[in-house]
């Protein structure tokens, strides 16, 4: 039994039969679909499982991708890890007064760390020692 034409889906002889594109032809029917050229095996260019010529071959262009929960999820944490958001922030927060921060026990912890490591605080506490009656004492041999 003989194949239809893909084009026209009338019989197709072995006599005027192309195969290509996992259809059968006939070979005046296997011409571009934009320009109606007739195409053989060798200037022919498949898309879609149809026949085209060279020049009206489609483009494939790349697509944005839309903003899909998932990018816009990513693109709201990058804003909050960019230094560029966090300085502008701190600019314009800079003069608009005094705000108060409450000490978190990290605050703490390097302020007593800043107090222990400071010139002027340790000077304060030996100063407040010494008049309490250390004395050095040598030992003789």
């Amino acid at each position: 039994m003989n194949p239809q034409c893909a084009r026209c889906g009338r019989v197709v002889y072995p006599t005027e039969k192309v195969n290509c594109l996992d259809k059968y032809w006939h070979k005046g029917c296997f011409h571009c679909e934009v320009c109606k050229m007739t195409l053989n095996m060798n200037n022919y260019k498949g898309y879609d499982k149809k026949p085209y010529c060279n020049a009206h071959y489609p483009k494939q262009s790349f697509t944005t991708v839309a903003d899909t929960p998932e990018n816009l999820r990513l693109k709201q944490q990058s804003e909050i890890q960019s230094q560029v958001k966090y300085k502008r922030d701190f600019e314009e927060s800079k003069g608009r007064g005094f705000s108060i921060v409450t000490d978190t026990p990290e605050l703490q912890r390097l302020k007593k760390t800043q107090e222990q490591i400071s010139k002027i605080k340790y000077h304060e506490d030996f100063e407040k020692t010494k008049g309490r009656g250390f004395t050095p004492v040598a030992e003789n041999r």
